[in-house]
C-alpha cells in the first residue's frame, strides 16, 4: 500500500500511516505521517483476516479495541476524511470509520472477497452476521464494544455494518483477469493491478557480465521447515548451471555466502532489491504471495512458485491455469526440482510469450495512479455537492 500512500501524498492529500516500528523507517522515506502502533491485530485466527465467522476470542476482541481506542486518542482533533485500509485490519479500519462516521475504502492485497450481486444478494463467502461473532463474548467485553461505536447510532448504523458490509470502493491489487470470476463484480471493486514500489536510492544492483540467464530466488526456508542448509543445498545444486542465481537469504545470509564463495554464478543478499533484479531476472523462484507474483509480472518475468498457505496455494493454482509459470509443493521443492524448474522456463517459449502478454495488461489496468484517482473520484462524490 505504499505507492498508493506515496502517491496520494505527491497529489498534496495529507496521509498518516499507521504501521509498526519495523516499517516506519521505510514510511517515512515515502513522505508520508507515520503512527506508530506496534499491538494492532493484524488477522484474526479464524475466518480469515479481519472477517466475522463465529464465535470471537475475548482477547482478540479486547486487543482490537485497544488498537482502535489509541488510534482514535490519536487523531482526537483531527479526523480524517477517508480511512484506507487493507483487508487484514478490516474490523480495527470498521471500528474506526463507525466511530468517526467517515467512509472508508478497502485495499485487497490479495484476491477480494465475494462480494454481494448488483441485487444485494449475499455472496457465497460473505461472513457471518456481527451478531452471531460477539454473541458469546462475556458481558464486559461486549458492553465496551458497542459502547465504542454507540455514537455511530445516530448515522443509522447498525454492529453489523463494521464487520460485513463491503465499501463503496475497494481496490484490488491484481488485474482483473487474474481473478478467476473478476468480470463478476461490479464498479465497487476496481482491479488496479500491481503496484510498484518506486526504487530507492539504496537499492543496487548489477547483472552479470558473464551474460548468464539471471534466476531469482527468494524461498523463505522456515516455511518448508526447514533452515539454512537448505539454502546450502540450493546453492550446491545450481554450481555450474548455465544460470546466474541471485539469492535473498534473509538472516540466513551469512550462513550461506560459505558455500557460495567458490562459486562465481551464484551471488547471496540478506534483502536483494526485488524489482531491480526481476527486471534482469529470467525466472523468479519464490512462495506465491500475490504481491511477489504481480511484481514478477509486471517485469515479465516467469515463476517457480513454492506456495506456503491457502492463499498462496490460490494465487499459484490460477498462476498456472494462465500458464504464467509452474508450481511446486513444499515437499517437492527439493534443490534439483527448483534447478530443472527454473531453467525449463528459462527456455520455454510459450510461458515466456503469456507472460508478456499478461504484463501488458498488468500495466493497462494502471497501477498506482488508477488507484490514486479511483480514490480521488470517491472523495469528490462523499464530499462535493
Amino acid at each position: 500500500m505504499l505507492p498508493i500512500a506515496q502517491e496520494l501524498n505527491r497529489r498534496d492529500h495529507r496521509v498518516t500511516y499507521v504501521t509498526t516500528q519495523e516499517f516506519a523507517g521505510r514510511d517515512v522515506t515515502c513522505g508520508v505521517n507515520v503512527l506508530v502502533h506496534d499491538s494492532c491485530v493484524a488477522a484474526a485466527p479464524s475466518g480469515g483476516p479481519g472477517r466475522c465467522a463465529g464465535p470471537q476470542d475475548p482477547v482478540l476482541v479486547e486487543d482490537t479495541l485497544d488498537c482502535a481506542e489509541s488510534i482514535h486518542a490519536a487523531f482526537a482533533d483531527d479526523v480524517p476524511d477517508l480511512v484506507l485500509y487493507e483487508d487484514s485490519a478490516r474490523i480495527t479500519a470498521r471500528l474506526l470509520t463507525c466511530r468517526w462516521k467517515r467512509p472508508a475504502a478497502e485495499v485487497f492485497p490479495s484476491f477480494p472477497g465475494d462480494f454481494p450481486a448488483a441485487d444485494g444478494t449475499p455472496g457465497s463467502d460473505s461472513p457471518a452476521p456481527a451478531g452471531d461473532c460477539v454473541s458469546g463474548l462475556p458481558a464486559g467485553v461486549r458492553e465496551r464494544l458497542f459502547s465504542f461505536v454507540a455514537p455511530a447510532a445516530n448515522a443509522g448504523l447498525s454492529p453489523d455494518d463494521f464487520c460485513t458490509r463491503p465499501e463503496p470502493l475497494s481496490i484490488a491489487l491484481l488485474p482483473k483477469e487474474f481473478q478467476t470470476d473478476g468480470y463478476s463484480f461490479d464498479g465497487r471493486v476496481a482491479f488496479v493491478g500491481p503496484c510498484i514500489p518506486e526504487r530507492r536510492m539504496d537499492e543496487r544492483w548489477l547483472p552479470p557480465k558473464s551474460g548468464l540467464p539471471v534466476v531469482f530466488f527468494a524461498l523463505d526456508p522456515e516455511l518448508l521447515e526447514s533452515g539454512p542448509e537448505f539454502l546450502r543445498r540450493c546453492v550446491d545444486a545450481f554450481a555450474g548451471k548455465p544460470l546466474h542465481v541471485v539469492m535473498s537469504a534473509g538472516g540466513h545470509a551469512d550462513a550461506v555466502r560459505e558455500a557460495a564463495a567458490p562459486l562465481s554464478n551464484v551471488e547471496v543478499h540478506e534483502h536483494a532489491p526485488r524489482s531491480v533484479v526481476l527486471r534482469c531476472a529470467s525466472a523468479f523462484i519464490c512462495h506465491a504471495d500475490l504481491n511477489s507474483v504481480m511484481e514478477s509480472l509486471y517485469f515479465n518475468t516467469p515463476l517457480v512458485a513454492v506456495p506456503s498457505g491457502e492463499r498462496e496455494r490460490a494465487v499459484a493454482d490460477r498462476m498456472v491455469e494462465l500458464g504464467l509459470g509452474v508450481r511446486l509443493t513444499p515437499g517437492a521443492a527439493e534443490p534439483r526440482a527448483l534447478v530443472d524448474a527454473a531453467a525449463a522456463l528459462v527456455e520455454d517459449r510459450e510461458t515466456g510469450r503469456r507472460v508478456r502478454e499478461f504484463q501488458r495488461r498488468a500495466r493497462r489496468a494502471g497501477g498506482t495512479r488508477r488507484a490514486a484517482d479511483e480514490i480521488e473520484r470517491y472523495l469528490e462524490w462523499i464530499y462535493q455537492p
